[in-house]
């Protein structure tokens, strides 16, 4: 699926759904998107995740807590086991995602941090 804010697909050699923002979404775009992901992470029993967040900017903080309080319930309860985050450069969108994944640290996955996509597809193979 792709349409001009992002793109999501299903990478069966790491067994993960990736979600790659193309440009910063308003806040009915970004949780469409993260719930278009999480109707794929389903679909495919995908153990991991890819975010990719280098143009998603910063994210609002009632999106923040939306995705604390009703997306990551919900991502969770499919088993999902490594997330990883390809951060941006950008200090507001840092402090963004490193709020909303604060909250979620601990709860039955593990995550990571990278800067660019191989690193990441590298981490959900081993």
């Amino acid at each position: 699926m792709k349409n001009d804010v992002l793109k999501i697909n299903y990478n069966k050699e790491i067994d993960a759904v990736v979600l790659e923002w193309i440009t910063a979404p308003i806040s009915s775009e970004f949780r469409e998107g993260l719930n278009q992901g999480l109707e794929l992470l389903k679909s495919t029993k995908a153990k991991n995740w890819i975010g990719d967040v280098r143009n998603l900017g910063a994210i609002d903080p009632d999106d923040q807590k939306w995705s604390n309080e009703e997306w990551f319930p919900k991502a969770l309860s499919t088993g999902i086991k490594k997330m990883g985050v390809i951060i941006s450069d950008d200090i507001f969108n840092q402090m963004s995602v490193e709020e909303i994944m604060s909250k979620v640290e601990g709860a039955g996955f593990v995550s990571q941090y990278f800067d660019d996509m191989n690193k990441a597809s590298q981490w959900m193979k081993a």
